[in-house]
């Protein structure tokens, strides 16, 4: 049974005849009940379930960096994860149905107007994956030392994502990841980006290219 809220003008929650009222964000919303599909999708329907499933296997990982690099953006009209999707359809999605693939070096895991690290640069070697960048303060950016930096590394022959256990700080100029073994004796990607300590100004996401997991 669906409650009315606010009289008889307001908005309800629950199930009321064929409809469901709900609400996000302060705002209401009324939808239909599910209809089973009896008739096959569209050649249509397919291209987008499969431009959908190629990109959201990796964004959907990694969700905990994209609320934090996509947070600021929209965020009262769209989760950051759909302006993630919307951003990244648009940019890195390559190939042609049904072989759907990413352009990792445009792929953005972060999109804001903060200033980055500047010369970031990755190698590994030993098992150890080290990041660096510059830290020259920025005074019309408002940098800090205590600004949080955000690196994230996929090794796609395993399809899967590693970072920092903590974030570093741009005071600290660089980091060292251990590799898991599992990890090591393939090529990975590299992205990075900072963002102030309460997370209200991020910068763009770089990519810093691929690296040999020796």
């Amino acid at each position: 049974m669906g409650t009315i809220r606010n009289g008889a003008n307001g908005g309800f929650k629950g199930k009321a005849g064929s409809v469901i009222g709900s609400s996000w964000k302060s705002i209401n919303y009324i939808k239909g009940l599910y209809k089973k599909r009896t008739r096959p999708a569209t050649e249509e329907q397919l291209v987008q379930q499969a431009k959908f499933r190629t990109l959201m296997r990796f964004l959907l990982p990694v969700t905990a960096f994209i609320r934090i690099g996509f947070g600021q953006k929209r965020e009262a009209l769209m989760t950051a994860t759909n302006v993630a999707f919307k951003e990244n359809l648009e940019r890195a999605l390559t190939g042609g149905y049904p072989d759907y693939a990413l352009d990792y070096s445009k792929l953005r895991i972060s999109d804001g107007n903060f200033v980055g690290g500047g010369s970031e640069a990755v190698e590994a070697n030993a098992g150890i994956l080290s990041v660096s960048w510059d830290v020259t303060p920025n005074e019309m950016y408002e940098t800090a030392d205590d600004d949080r930096v955000y690196i994230l590394l996929y090794q796609p022959a395993i399809d899967q994502f590693l970072s920092a256990p903590t974030p570093p700080r741009r005071g600290d100029g660089n980091v060292d990841i251990t590799l898991p073994s599992h990890f090591l004796g393939d090529e990975g990607h590299v992205w990075i980006f900072f963002a102030d300590r309460t997370k209200k100004k991020v910068s763009r996401s770089a990519y810093l290219g691929t690296v040999n997991l020796a």
